[in-house]
């Protein structure tokens, strides 16, 4: 048994089910690690597109994300989770992300909910 799926993206975006091996894992295992090596333009760690994925299944309870610089950040599901304060809390990010008009305003959106996502009982690591 594989227990380990390798998915490899374009120069614009990564999507873990992309593999058969890794969307099958995601799928039907109670838990899993994403680890995503990738790179976002602005240099951002975790961006939206990675939050959604992070809260939309729920076997993920992990998801690192390296940087082509080399830092590791990574969000985790406690035990205690809030699956509805965390879609809230995206959503929010969302709206935020919305009436942004440039790569700052993007950057604090995704950031928003970096520094809030604690009250959904979600661990944010910046390394």
């Amino acid at each position: 048994m594989e227990y380990m799926g390798v998915a490899l993206g374009d120069e614009h975006s990564v999507n873990p089910e992309d593999s058969a091996v890794a969307c099958h894992l995601i799928h039907t295992s109670f838990d899993c690690v994403v680890i995503s090596l990738h790179n976002h333009p602005s240099l951002s760690k975790i961006s939206l597109s990675d939050v959604r994925f992070f809260l939309q299944h729920d076997s993920v309870k992990m998801m690192v994300i390296v940087t082509n610089l080399g830092s590791v950040s990574y969000i985790v599901k406690q035990k205690n989770y809030n699956r509805n304060l965390g879609i809230d809390l995206y959503n929010k990010a969302v709206e935020l992300h919305c009436r942004a008009n440039n790569l700052q305003g993007y950057q604090e959106a995704a950031g928003y909910f970096l520094k809030n996502c604690y009250t959904a009982r979600i661990i944010y690591e910046d390394r």
